[in-house]
This record gives C-alpha cells, structure tokens and sequence, in this order.
C-alpha cells in the first residue's frame, strides 16, 4: 500500500460553534462545502482540501463514526499537525485571542513549532520551517 497524502481528521465536539470558530479564527482553516448529512457539522478547508471535519457530540456522534455509544471508538486523539509559515504573525494571533502557546525548536532540523490546544482539548501542531 502506498499512502498519497492526509485526507481529514474528524473531531466530534459538544461546542460544534466555538470549535468551528476556533479553527477558523484561531487557526486560520475556512468553512466550505459539505455533504447534507443528517447531523449538524462543518468541514474546514486548506486551500482545496476539506482537512479538519467537525461534528456535533450529541447527534452526530453515532452518525460519523458508526459508534455505538459516545464511548467506544478510538479515544483521544494526541495532536493534529499543519505546515504554516510566519510564525510571528501566528504567535500576534494568539497573543490578540489569548490563546496560550507552546514554543518548541526541534533539535538538528530547521524548523519551529507552536502548539496551541482547541476548545476540546485537541492539541494543535503547526510547524514552521526556518
């Protein structure tokens, strides 16, 4: 099997607004097309691709995921990763949001990283090459 590229990740919320605001917001993704499915929810887009799929906690749960209870599945997830550049221009972003952030210098690679955490406890990794 050869992978070709990251699709999504979905994230289910019991705040789908505040979510959906903090990814568009904070994090700097937009609201585009989605399906008419029968519970509420948003796709989030990078450029063209629909990354980050939110859903609704309560109804839309069992609907996305198949799941039979909200706690089955896979549990947490650790982190989400995006590649940006003008990290000055991000951490200004935060800092007008209050936001709190995480900064990281990986060892031996050029390249910064800040971490923020969404509104249901999603970390968030944004990488920015030196």
């Amino acid at each position: 099997m050869k992978l070709n590229s990251f699709e999504h990740v979905l994230i289910t919320t019991q705040d789908l607004e505040a979510t959906k605001d903090f990814y568009v917001d904070i994090v700097g993704l937009s609201v585009g097309k989605r399906p008419d499915f029968e519970f509420p929810g948003y796709w989030l887009y990078l450029g063209g691709t629909p990354c980050v799929h939110l859903a609704s906690h309560e109804r839309g749960v069992r609907a996305a995921t198949g799941r039979r209870s909200e706690d089955s599945g896979t549990g947490p997830i650790d982190h989400v990763a995006f590649n940006a550049e003008g990290i000055n221009a991000a951490r200004d972003r935060f800092d007008a949001a209050g936001i709190d952030y995480e900064h990281r210098l990986v060892p031996g690679a050029p390249l910064q990283q800040l971490f923020i955490t969404d509104p249901n406890g999603v970390k968030i990794e944004i990488n920015f090459p030196v």
